[in-house]
C-alpha cells in the first residue's frame, strides 16, 4: 500500500513511519490541486494522510482513475476542553464512490498518526486478501459423510500434536505423517527437528511469542540478520550462501516500521493471552498429563542490566503479566539457588511472572499415548514430497515417499523442514530457519524451584530459558536454552565455529549464574555432551504463518508455522483456528497471521485478482 503524508511531522515520528512505501510530501496542499492529484494518480498512491482538508477535487479525480478503493484518513487531535466531541466528526468510515474516509485520533499527532496507519493497515490487507479469493465450493453436508472425517497431519512436532489432539477431541479421525523416525524410538537427537530434537523443556508467558524487530530507531536497527553470532548478531549459516529469496526475507525484516513491529507484537501477545485460559483448562481437565510432564507453574524472569530491568518492568505491567517485581536481594532471598548470581553482581532485578514450563519430551510422550489411545494414526520416517492439486487447483492428497495419501483435510505444520513441501502456496518461502542451543547442568541444593527467563543485555546468548526438570534417570537437571543463528531456508546451512560460540555463550551463563552446579557437571565430565541445538521455524515479521487453501470434495488445507520461540505456549489457539477452519468459522489468527499479511501491505503494488478459490473466512 502506497501512502501519502501531507502533514509537516517531526524528525523522531518520520523515523518512525518513514518506509519503502511511504511518501513524504507535506508542501503538496500549498500547491496546485492539480498537482496534489497528478501525484496522487501518477505516484500510485493508494492513502493519503492529513491533518488538514484535501481538496474534494483532487481526490475525485484520484479515486475515479484507481482500479481499487482509495483512502483518505484525516488525522484529529481533539481538544481536551471541548464540549462535544463529536464536533470533530465524521468519524468512523465514509464510502463516497471509490474513496473511503477514516478518522484517526490521538492525544497527539504522533498517536493520531500512528491510529492511521493502523486502521489502514487492517482495511487494506483485509481488501486486498479478500479482493482475489473467491469461495470455496460448500462442505459437503452431513448425511453425505460416512464415518468419521479424516484429517491427514503432515508434521509431528508438538504444535500439530496438539492440533491433532484437539480435532480428535472434536471427532475427527487424525493421521499424522512425519519425515523423522517415532520420537519413542532410541535414535540420536540428530535424527529429529525441533521439537523431538531439541532438549526436554517448553515454557509458557504472555510474551513468549515476540516480535524481534527494533522498537526504536538507530543507525543498527533491524541488522541482526547482517551480523554473524560472533558480532553480536544472529548468522549462524556459511558466508554468502543465501540465495536472492533468502536475502529478500532480511530486507523484509529491516523493513519492518517501528509503528508496523509494535502492532504485530500486539496481535501476537493478544493471541498468547487467548491460549492462556485454553491452557488452564486443559491443565484442570487432564492433571496427570501435566504431573507427568514435570509442570512448573509461575516464572521468574531475571535481567543483568538496570535499564532493561525497568523497561521489563513496565512491558510485564502493561500486558498483566506481573505478579512480583524483585529487588536482586529479594531474589537472593526467596530464590536461594541464585545467590551466588546476585553475589557476583549478576542481577539487576527479577519479576515473578503468569506462566508455566513443562518438560517437552515427557510431555509429548503422554501426548502421544492419549493420542493412540483415541486412535490416531502415526506413519514415521515418511518424507512428504508435494502437495496433489486436481484440475480446478484444490488440494486432493499429499504425496509422501512416492504414494498419494488422501483425506478429507489437511494440516500441515512442518516446522524449518518444510519449504519445498510448500511449493505453489504463499508460504513458500516465509519460513526460515533460526538455531538455538541447549545446555545441562545438575540441580544442586538449594535446588531451583521455578524456571526463569534470563536477560543478558549485550552478550552472545541474550536471552536464555533456564527449565527445572529431570533426565532420563530421574535426577534434577537445570535445561539452558539460548541462542539465534539464522540458517536460511536450509535448516543445515550451518556455520559450526559460529555454534560452538552460542555453546560458550551457554557455558558462559551456567558458570555466572550456578557456578556450584557448572563446577559438578565440568567434574562429572559430562558438560559438553549435554550440547545440542534445534531449528525453530521464524518468520521475517515475527507472525506466524497461517494459510488457508481449499481442498477437494470442499475440504480444507491449512498450512501453520514459523511461530519462533512460541509454538508450545500459542500451541491451544493454533489449534482452535485450524479447528475454526475446518468448519469454516473465522478466527483471529486467520488474518493476523496470514502468509501475506506483511508482503500486501508494505509493498507499494496493489496486489491484483488472481484466480484462486479462497473462502472470505479464511482470512478473519
Amino acid at each position: 500500500m502506497k501512502i501519502l503524508l501531507l502533514d509537516v511531522l517531526d524528525q523522531p515520528l518520520q523515523d518512525a513511519l518513514l518506509a519503502d512505501n511511504v511518501v513524504y510530501r507535506p508542501d503538496l496542499l500549498h500547491k496546485s490541486q492539480d498537482m496534489l492529484a497528478r501525484t496522487l494518480i501518477e505516484g500510485g498512491v493508494d492513502a493519503l494522510i492529513s491533518s488538514d482538508p484535501v481538496p474534494r477535487k483532487a481526490i475525485d479525480e484520484w479515486a475515479a482513475a484507481s482500479a481499487s478503493p482509495v483512502y483518505v484518513v484525516r488525522v484529529v487531535i481533539p481538544d481536551p476542553n471541548a464540549q462535544d466531541l463529536l464536533d470533530y466528526a465524521p468519524s468512523g468510515e465514509i464510502e463516497a464512490g471509490n474513496s473511503v474516509t477514516l478518522q484517526a485520533v490521538g492525544k497527539s499527532l504522533g498517536d493520531a498518526y500512528v491510529s492511521a496507519f493502523e486502521l489502514l493497515e487492517a482495511r487494506w490487507v483485509r481488501h486486498a486478501l479478500r479482493s482475489r479469493f473467491g469461495h470455496d465450493e460448500p462442505a459437503p453436508q452431513p448425511d453425505t459423510v460416512v464415518g468419521s472425517t479424516k484429517v491427514l497431519l503432515v508434521g509431528a512436532g508438538l504444535v500439530n500434536l496438539v492440533t491433532g489432539y484437539r480435532l480428535q477431541q472434536e471427532g475427527y479421525a487424525v493421521h499424522f505423517v512425519d519425515a523423522r523416525p517415532d520420537p519413542g524410538a532410541a535414535h540420536p537427537w540428530t535424527s529429529y527437528g525441533c521439537s523431538h530434537g531439541g532438549d526436554d523443556a517448553r515454557m509458557f508467558t504472555l510474551s513468549e511469542m515476540d516480535n524481534y524487530n527494533d522498537r526504536q530507531v538507530s543507525l543498527t536497527m533491524n541488522n541482526l540478520f547482517r551480523r554473524s553470532v560472533t558480532e553480536l548478531g544472529w548468522n549462524v549459516h556459511w558466508k554468502e550462501t543465501l540465495s536472492d529469496n533468502e536475502l529478500r526475507w532480511v530486507r523484509e525484516f529491516e523493513g519492518i516500521p517501528v509503528w508496523l513491529a509494535d502492532k504485530y507484537n500486539d496481535d501476537i501477545f493478544a493471541l498468547s493471552r487467548a491460549s492462556y485460559p485454553k491452557w488452564t483448562r486443559w491443565i484442570e481437565d487432564d492433571p496427570d498429563l501435566f504431573t507427568a510432564a514435570m509442570m512448573r507453574q509461575g516464572i521468574l524472569r531475571l535481567y543483568s542490566d538496570k535499564t532493561q530491568f525497568a523497561a521489563a518492568v513496565r512491558r510485564q505491567n502493561r500486558i498483566g503479566a506481573t505478579l512480583q517485581v524483585l529487588t536482586p536481594q529479594e531474589v537472593a532471598q526467596q530464590h536461594p539457588a541464585l545467590a551466588d548470581a546476585v553475589r557476583g553482581g549478576h542481577v539487576a532485578g527479577g519479576v515473578h511472572v503468569v506462566g508455566f514450563t513443562v518438560n517437552s519430551h515427557k510431555f509429548v510422550r503422554e501426548l502421544l499415548q492419549r493420542l493412540r489411545a483415541g486412535g490416531a494414526e502415526f506413519t514415521w520416517g515418511c518424507a512428504a514430497q508435494s502437495l496433489e492439486r486436481d484440475a480446478r487447483k484444490r488440494v486432493c492428497g499429499v504425496r509422501i515417499d512416492g504414494d498419494v495419501l488422501e483425506a478429507d483435510h489437511y494440516v500441515l505444520s512442518t516446522g524449518a523442514y518444510g519449504d519445498t513441501l510448500l511449493s505453489g502456496t504463499e508460504t513458500k518461502g516465509k519460513i526460515h530457519g533460526v538455531l538455538g542451543a541447549w545446555l545441562r547442568i545438575p540441580n544442586l541444593e538449594p535446588d531451583l524451584r521455578h524456571s526463569l527467563k534470563l536477560a543478558r543485555k549485550g552478550h552472545i546468548t541474550e536471552d536464555a530459558n533456564i527449565t527445572v526438570a529431570t533426565d532420563e534417570r530421574g535426577r534434577p537437571i537445570l535445561v539452558i536454552g539460548s541462542g539465534y543463528g539464522h540458517t536460511g531456508v536450509d535448516p543445515r546451512n550451518i556455520d559450526h565455529a559460529q555454534l560452538q560460540q552460542i555453546y560458550q555463550g551457554l557455558v558462559d551463563t551456567a558458570a555466572k549464574y550456578f557456578p556450584a552446579s557448572y563446577r559438578a557437571a565440568n567434574e562429572a565430565g559430562n558438560l559438553q555432551d549435554s550440547f545440542k541445538y534445534c531449528v525453530r521455524p521464524w518468520t521475517s515479521s515475527g507472525l506466524g504463518v497461517f494459510e488457508i487453501l481449499p481442498g477437494a470434495q470442499g475440504g480444507r488445507c491449512v498450512i501453520t508455522g514459523g511461530h519462533n520461540t512460541g509454538g508450545f505456549a500459542q500451541a491451544p489457539e493454533i489449534a482452535q483456528a485450524v479447528f475454526d477452519a475446518v468448519e469454516r468459522r473465522e478466527h483471529p489468527m486467520h488474518f493476523a497471521y496470514h502468509s501475506n499479511r506483511p508482503g500486501v501491505f508494505l509493498g507499494a503494488a496493489a496486489p491484483q485478482p488472481q484466480a484462486a478459490a479462497y473462502p472470505e473466512a479464511a482470512l478473519g
